[in-house]
């Protein structure tokens, strides 16, 4: 299986998912496709980190699999190089035209919106090019039969999501009521690619209870790389779209003091994958700085039982749940 899953191949599938995390806070046009992209890239990197535990695999499909996964790879490097070029033209172009106060030989022949939809459909044809192979990636052995029918959608259905969705709610809401002053409870839900974490979050988010329950809601997507000021600057955001484009770290923990002194919050990290612990202690720092937020919870979702460990209070792991 080795020779078959190249090492090549796997690096490829996580530059890509690199570019297009990079790219999503730059090219908000079509940042929905550009998350689906990289939400696919993962899901599929994860399925060749898995492929050599499974006994079932068919060799010769497989190789054909890879190589189909290659080009799409290939082809989603392609177009975020040319996105990426072209922010960077644009902003070089931003530039000579503040000092010229002149429109240059390129603004004149360049359709910003045309090459937006371009782009668009472009990284739409590759999503359901890889939506396609991970569909195929069951019958071939690269995973079982449940994962497959986990992840065939990005709208999963989780087995008794009611329930589970009831039991984090009630776990949220007891730790806000228990915890003693200068504490900040967090919670991890963990499970492999593919389980539903992201989508048994947003229930627990958008759930009666918990909005009844907290003054803010907070939802921030983390992914890669994990970066403290980055998080605050989008919990600034979302608290104060106008403040958006600080830069000074000090700044918006000033803010954010202000604004969310005596108010309980929940806010919501997704798609954690830090393992850096310093960082994670960097980031709660901050959060602590905030003065009279009692009751207030964090909830992370991960892939990985090590991320969580690090942040956690409390665990609740999604893969158990399906398994019951």
């Amino acid at each position: 299986m080795a020779e078959v899953v190249t090492f090549s191949v796997q690096e490829i599938v996580k530059k890509v998912a690199s570019l297009a995390s990079e790219e999503i806070s730059l090219v908000w046009v079509f940042q929905g496709e550009l998350t689906k992209l990289r939400e696919s890239l993962l899901l599929t990197e994860a399925m060749l980190r898995d492929a050599g535990q499974s006994k079932e695999v068919r060799p010769e499909a497989v190789q054909i699999w890879v190589n189909k996964l290659e080009d799409i790879a290939h082809e989603a490097d392609d177009v975020l190089d040319e996105c990426g070029y072209e922010l960077l033209r644009r902003q070089v172009e931003v530039r000579n035209q503040m000092k010229k106060k002149v429109l240059n030989f390129l603004s004149l022949h360049y359709n910003p919106i045309l090459f937006r939809l371009k782009m668009a459909h472009k990284i739409e044809n590759i999503n359901s090019a890889l939506e396609n192979l991970n569909k195929k990636a069951a019958s071939i052995g690269l995973v079982n039969k449940k994962f497959s029918d986990a992840t065939s959608s990005h709208e999963k259905n989780i087995v008794g999501r009611e329930k589970i969705v009831s039991e984090i709610v009630t776990t949220l809401i007891n730790s806000s009521n228990t915890q003693e002053n200068e504490t900040l409870p967090v919670m991890a839900i963990v499970g492999m690619a593919g389980l539903g974490k992201t989508t048994l979050a947003k229930s627990v988010y958008h759930e009666d209870e918990i909005g009844r329950r907290f003054t803010e809601k907070i939802w921030i997507c983390v992914s890669i790389p994990f970066e403290v000021k980055s998080i605050l600057s989008k919990i600034l955001e979302h608290l104060k779209p106008e403040k958006a484009r600080m830069q000074d770290k000090d700044a918006i923990i000033k803010i954010l003091q202000e604004d969310l002194k005596g108010k309980r919050y929940l806010l919501v990290l997704d798609d954690v994958w830090n393992e850096d612990s310093e960082k994670w202690n960097d980031l709660m720092s901050c959060l602590f700085s905030v003065k009279d937020t009692q009751g207030s919870n964090i909830l992370v979702t991960t892939r990985s039982a090590r991320v969580a460990s690090i942040c956690i209070h409390i665990l609740y792991n999604i893969s158990s749940s399906i398994d019951s």
